[in-house]
């Protein structure tokens, strides 16, 4: 992404939830944001418009679903259509990240917080998408 400094908004998408988190670029710090949960496609998209006036990100990340293996199945298709769809609605650069294994680890994290199984439902994808970006800000030069 050509900025150097600004917010990041990254995305753990999920038909029924999708997580959000923010980071900031220059220092590198994100966190669970919150969890769309969304009936319909037309509702996801008000609230990702919502959060994107709220933050004004400079770019964006959408988490990508792979196998142990690093394959595509089926929801990665979804997933890369989302970041597709993301990037146009927005102008803004749109990355991709690997996302394996941030649900399991997004979960043990809330379960070690004491987090009930209930909370850790919807918390989790919120969660991975702060792992997500995560990951991704560390992969960014200084």
């Amino acid at each position: 992404m050509p900025e150097a400094e600004g917010n990041i908004l990254a995305f753990d998408y999920g038909q029924k939830r999708t997580g959000v988190a923010i980071g900031e670029l220059s220092s590198k710090i994100c966190h669970p944001l919150t969890t769309i949960e969304a009936v319909t496609p037309d509702a996801r998209w008000q609230a990702v418009d919502k959060l994107l006036k709220e933050w004004a990100p400079v770019g964006l990340v959408v988490g990508l679903p792979l196998d142990a293996e690093g394959n595509e199945q089926k929801t990665t298709r979804r997933c890369r259509n989302f970041a597709t769809e993301l990037e146009s609605r927005t102008g803004l650069p749109t990355a991709l990240v690997d996302e394996r294994y941030t649900s399991l680890e997004a979960d043990q994290s809330l379960r070690e917080l004491g987090y009930t199984h209930r909370q850790r439902a919807v918390a989790e994808h919120a969660e991975a998408a702060a792992l997500i970006l995560r990951s991704y800000l560390e992969s960014q030069p200084t």
